[in-house]
């Protein structure tokens, strides 16, 4: 699982809070996005394009039923104001999940992408953060097959910055053993994908961890084995010096007996001599 070179290189800037021009290509086209501390502060595109409505769509923000509705209104490129106050949906939130479709669509359509450091003067838009941008590039496709694989994230704290909202939280809580997550979102592949790089989500193929939980119930089986042997020398260690104890007083009892008898018999015959002596 690769992700694209747009990707890559959005997620390198936002690690090193980079500014400069980020130039993607496409068939001979270009798109650039400028970037300040790793932000996105600006685009120009060539390709990639994606209206308001196809951002929100894609963002859940509006559903099929309010896009026929624009289409009907001749209005399917942007919403409408009446569109937006029933969706309770600012003009600012529309225009910035407008630019994170438009990173997705680069991030797919790209096949170059170089970044040049340098000064950045102007804003197209508000700032949008390095880390939805570079989430919103990872959800696009992962090159290199999307193989079976099974997670694991032993510490969501640590996941925090990445994390746009509690349901991901709670996402992150059901993966505190090894398993494969049924039916990922897009946004959750992203989220894997760059927590994994990040080193908060460990990440193995369904052959890797079924060969290793082979091995750690082979391991567990003989240190189960050795547990109940060394118990059982134990035991029968304690029971062979319990047996000899027995022995040794059993073997004091007795030599206590004939100590006594031949004190009796001791005192028998010296008052069996003071008697002959005294006749």
């Amino acid at each position: 699982m690769t992700p694209s070179q747009a990707a890559e290189a959005l997620y390198s800037a936002h690690k090193s809070r980079a500014t400069g021009r980020l130039t993607l290509c496409s068939g001979g086209r270009e798109s650039r996005l400028w970037l300040r501390e790793g932000n996105l502060v600006g685009t120009q595109l060539g390709f990639g394009f994606q209206s308001p409505a196809q951002a929100l769509l894609q963002s859940g923000m509006l559903d099929a039923e309010a896009l026929d509705t624009l289409w009907a209104r001749g209005g399917a490129g942007a919403p409408d104001e009446e569109t937006l106050e029933a969706f309770e949906l600012a003009p600012e939130v529309v225009a910035e999940q407008q630019v994170l479709a438009q990173v997705r669509r680069l991030s797919a359509l790209a096949e170059q992408a170089a970044f040049e450091p340098g000064m950045v003067d102007a804003e197209g838009f508000r700032p949008i953060s390095g880390v939805r941008v570079v989430r919103a590039a990872l959800e696009g496709p992962i090159h290199g097959g999307a193989a079976a694989r099974v997670f694991r994230c032993e510490d969501v704290e640590a996941c925090g910055p990445w994390l746009a909202d509690a349901s991901e939280r709670a996402f992150l809580e059901t993966l505190a053993e090894f398993r494969a997550p049924e039916s990922l979102t897009p946004a959750q592949e992203a989220l894997l994908l760059v927590l994994e790089r990040e080193g908060w989500v460990q990440a193995l193929s369904v052959e890797d961890w079924e060969e290793r939980e082979r091995v750690r119930r082979e391991e567990e089986e003989a240190r189960q084995r050795a547990e109940e042997a060394r118990l059982e020398a134990e035991r029968r260690r304690a029971e062979e010096a319990r047996l000899e104890a027995e022995r040794l007083a059993e073997e004091a009892r007795l030599a206590e007996e004939a100590r006594l008898e031949a004190e009796r018999l001791a005192e028998e015959a010296r008052l069996a001599e003071e008697a002959r002596l005294e006749a």
